[in-house]
């Protein structure tokens, strides 16, 4: 595979189970966390001081002005309520109990019934107050509520002497860009179990013959001096990992940075260069000046092929992804804040109600089909996820780690692309890819919000955000069939249980072939 090919392919994302990935955090400390804060403005804009360590990062690309270490979330102002002395003397704690950890991530559903809906999951190791409680049945005895909703079984929790506090996910360090660092596995390169797999060279199988993979790294295992790295697929030797570094480009608050004219454009230049403006709107006109990549432009006047964005300035239209306003859709049960995205320009606009907030460049699937035209709701989001193909694909591939996943659709996310800067150009699978800064404000601003603590949050689809995908072939697009999908991802589910046991089976057969065949050699007569 060329290089190219694998770049394409790591930008894909699938219709993958979520798995939260979350570092469990154990708040049970003997000294209370001091809370603090980023503040929002009203366009949802995350507003921070710079952090005096930032520079440290600088050869990430990582600009301090937009990053911020997420920190437990604020007390509230009143002080907590009073732990229920009915709650505490049903779980059997001590009376001197003040909050609740949870010893393993829960789920926290609707009502106190594990037949209810998931609202989504908290993690292990978050301080919840005790407040009501209620008897449950033999699968959960005793019900807890979760904060700020919901309901926890009791058998995740365990009594804490200290006051709550919950951290928002996901943890991102001052000064950083990303909750970690990422990095690609070389094409090829053998993964192993075990360290004795690495002594036996008995690496694991790869699902398809097209492989790729990105991880995050654990520990360094030295084997036999030799570094090898612990990640979410196996030991890989330390020379056969490289690292990702994350686009820094951010898009605009046209709240506080209103653009130069409605309709504006990014200028993509090639290779992130510069654009040649002309003198006329002809390819052989003048050249009049240059424009670097991803400056912003009015759009004034559009003739032959090109845009004028000054006076005796055109630039080629193929050189810019334009931004325009768009009405907002009439759907009865959906809130004010509503997402646009243009395929065709690749560009994204953020609305509360009438009013544009946000725009950024997004990158969609490269064949159109991948992120289909539709008013979609807003379903879920995970702070971090895995993101996999399928069985049924061609090609495999493994994206560990994804941080700031917010689902439209089965598989159809808005996330962070930590592993490609071509933000403005269509490059994925069919998710929304978006920068680490634009993937945060998405997931930050819309609705419904993720509580602090909380790594997945599930809504219902009466009520959710809209988000319309549309292009000129579709500009009204209808409103997507989500109890269709339903039905049809049951169908896919059981048809990918099938696949993948039919792909096991014939992975442990080859692996006992061989390690017969080894076993046979190891026990023949010397020649």
């Amino acid at each position: 595979m060329t290089r190219f090919g694998l770049l394409v392919l790591l930008a894909a994302c699938a219709a993958g189970e979520r798995r939260g990935g979350q570092v469990p955090l154990d708040l049970d400390l003997d000294v209370p966390i001091q809370p603090q804060v980023a503040t929002h403005d009203p366009a949802g804009a995350v507003a921070v001081a710079a952090d005096p360590a930032a520079g440290a990062e600088a050869s990430a690309g990582a600009p301090a002005a937009r990053a911020v270490a997420s920190v437990p979330a604020a007390p509230d102002p009143d002080g907590p309520a009073a732990p229920d002395p009915v709650s505490i003397a049903r779980m059997g704690w001590p009376a001197t109990t003040t909050s609740f950890v949870l010893k393993s991530s829960a789920h926290a559903y609707a009502t106190p019934d594990l037949g209810s809906e998931p609202l989504g999951k908290i993690l292990v190791g978050m301080r919840l107050p005790v407040g009501e409680s209620v008897v449950g049945d033999r699968r959960c005895k005793v019900w807890l509520a979760a904060a700020p909703r919901g309901w926890i079984c009791g058998r995740h929790a365990r009594p804490s002497t200290l006051p709550p506090a919950v951290v928002a996910q996901p943890v991102l360090p001052a000064g950083r860009l990303l909750p970690q660092d990422y990095y690609g596995i070389k094409e090829g390169a053998p993964r192993y179990a075990t360290a004795d797999d690495v002594r036996a060279g008995r690496p694991r199988p790869e699902p398809k013959s097209k492989t790729s993979y990105m991880v995050t790294k654990d520990e360094v295992v030295d084997v036999d001096g030799e570094r090898y790295v612990r990640t979410s697929v196996g030991l890989v030797a330390a020379a056969d990992l490289y690292p990702h570094r994350p686009s820094t480009f951010a898009g605009i608050d046209l709240i506080r940075t209103p653009p130069p004219a409605w309709p504006f454009a990014w200028v993509i230049a090639p290779g992130g260069k510069t654009v040649t403006a002309r003198a006329t709107a002809d390819k052989k006109g003048a050249a009049a000046g240059t424009f670097s990549h991803r400056a912003i432009v009015p759009v004034l006047e559009e003739s032959g092929g090109f845009v004028r964005v000054a006076d005796g300035q055109w630039l080629e239209r193929a050189s810019l992804r334009v931004a325009r306003k768009q009405p907002r859709p009439a759907v009865a049960d959906a809130p004010a804040r509503w997402i646009d995205l243009d395929r065709d320009e690749q560009v994204m606009v953020a609305y509360d109600g009438e009013t544009p907030v946000f725009a950024t460049l997004f990158s969609s699937g490269r064949r159109k089909k991948d992120t289909p035209p539709a008013l979609y709701r807003i379903r879920s989001k995970s702070a971090l996820t895995k993101m996999a193909a399928e069985e049924r694909e061609a090609a495999h591939y493994e994206v560990s780690e994804v941080p700031w996943a917010t689902r439209f659709r089965s598989g159809l996310y808005f996330h962070a692309a930590y592993w490609h800067d071509q933000f403005g150009n269509a490059r994925s699978h069919g998710c929304v890819n978006l920068s680490p800064l634009d993937a945060r404000w998405v997931y930050e601003w819309t609705e419904p919000t993720m509580p602090a603590g909380w790594s997945e949050l599930e809504g219902a689809v009466a009520g959710s955000m809209v988000v319309r995908v549309h292009d000129a072939k579709h500009p009204d697009p209808p409103l997507f069939d989500y109890d269709r999908e339903a039905i049809e991802r049951a169908r896919i589910r059981k048809q990918e249980a099938a696949l993948k046991k039919k792909r096991e089976e014939a992975e442990a057969a080859a692996a006992a072939e061989a390690e017969a065949a080894a076993a046979a050699g190891s026990t023949a007569p010397a020649p």
